[in-house]
């Protein structure tokens, strides 16, 4: 889980000095001592510049929480998004408008971005608004791009027909084995319990889609295995109920609750997490 790569990083490093390679055991002890990031920075190409984000506070604590879940960096995806259209696999959707509801702090979230991308893609820019019929933003291809592999879905950019995941590669892998040995598929638990949820006979785990500080560390390490993309078939009315009910938990906890975190308690209530 989040906060393991120092633990990790020791473990390898006692394993090479096993092995005798004490030359890489060292290289690892170099980075991972004081500003020993320092030592990396050097060795990187090219020069970056600082992209600001002014987002809702909720919704940066909860990318922040799933890229320390997954052990990504936020830099690093936003420059996978500028890769992405610049080789043309990868426009963002024009965002709608969310539920009007109370005004959501704002905060900002910076992230840095390698200039020869961001030039080269800014040049783009009035092509592809063009092109697509709507502005694109570089706000716009970098917080759609993260929110996507980070498993975010934001009301004003969800998909009307679909609800796609992403979660740890050991946790889906246990629900499927779980739910397969029950006889009963991933998406019929979700749908069993929405009613539940929309009714208000159910409320989800506070515990399950607060942030990463406020959940507290544990033991063990997600992000070993990566993170899977789940795809789930839910019914059309349950979907929009899902998403609407989001929204006001959003609301009312003052934290952003989105579908893939109800749906992450639904399956863990039901079929658990893998043992540690």
């Amino acid at each position: 889980m989040a906060g393991s790569i120092r633990a990790r990083l020791a473990s390898a490093t006692a394993k090479l000095k096993e092995a005798g390679a004490y030359d890489e055991a060292a290289a690892i002890e170099s980075v991972t001592g004081p500003r020993g990031y320092l030592l990396l920075r050097r060795t990187e190409e090219g020069t970056t510049s600082p992209l600001s984000l002014t987002v809702p506070a909720s919704l940066k604590q909860a990318l922040l929480s799933a890229a320390e879940e997954f052990d990504l960096v936020l830099d690093a995806l936003a420059e996978e998004a500028y890769r992405k259209v610049l080789d043309g696999s990868f426009v963002p959707p024009e965002s709608g408008k969310a539920r009007r509801g109370a005004a959501a702090p704002k905060a900002v979230l910076q992230v840095q971005v390698d200039v020869e991308l961001r030039s080269r893609v800014q040049a783009l820019l009035p092509e592809l608004g063009k092109s697509a019929g709507y502005r694109v933003t570089e706000a716009s291809i970098v917080l759609t791009h993260v929110c996507e592999e980070l498993g975010i879905e934001r009301p004003s950019t969800a998909k009307a027909e679909s609800l796609e995941m992403r979660f740890p590669k050991p946790l889906v892998g246990h629900w499927r084995e779980r739910a397969e040995a029950a006889g009963v598929s991933l998406e019929r638990i979700v749908e069993e319990r929405i009613p539940a949820l929309l009714d208000g006979s159910w409320v989800p785990e506070r515990s399950s889609y607060m942030t990463a500080s406020e959940r507290g560390p544990r033991s063990g390490s997600w992000s070993e295995s990566g993170r899977q993309r789940l795809w789930l078939p839910i019914d059309k009315v349950l979907l929009s109920g899902l998403r609407g009910k989001a929204e006001e938990l959003s609301e009312s906890t003052g934290e952003l609750v989105y579908p893939g975190a109800i749906v992450r308690a639904i399956l863990t209530e039901r079929l658990g997490e893998p043992a540690e």
